[in-house]
């Protein structure tokens, strides 16, 4: 699903997250469930989408979490093309391992390519 003129990429990902969650009637359901890796913010977070300072987070930190949660549900799709599932690999990648240059940014530059990573834009620290 792709949401338009909406400013923050991050609002986006929170909005995504919250239509997924809306079942028949408007009626939500919980879509990212917490799992034992999840810190007590984190879980609230997924719990609570669009109120995150109910968690004590940030809105950057809540943009982060539902990011994250969005990619592991994409992972877990059975049909994922090969090229998104590297791309998403490669993003999870460079946000833990705290690489140069915005992984988001890099994400949907390879989501665009269909799976070639701007490596020249966002790489491991070090250039390697």
């Amino acid at each position: 699903m792709k949401i338009w003129n909406i400013p923050s990429c991050g609002m986006r990902v929170v909005l995504v997250l919250a239509l997924a969650a809306a079942g028949p009637g408007g009626t939500a359901h919980a879509q990212a469930p917490c799992t034992p890796k999840d810190s007590t913010v984190s879980c609230c977070v997924k719990t609570h989408p669009l109120a995150p300072e109910r968690c004590g987070a940030t809105k950057l930190e809540a943009e982060e979490i539902l990011f994250a949660a969005m990619a592991a549900m994409e992972l877990a799709k059975p049909d994922l093309p090969e090229w998104k599932r590297n791309c998403i690999e490669t993003y999870v990648t460079c946000k833990e391992d705290h690489w140069t240059g915005s992984c988001y940014d890099c994400f949907r530059s390879c989501e665009g390519q269909k799976g070639e990573w701007p490596r020249d834009k966002c790489r491991r620290k070090g250039g390697a």
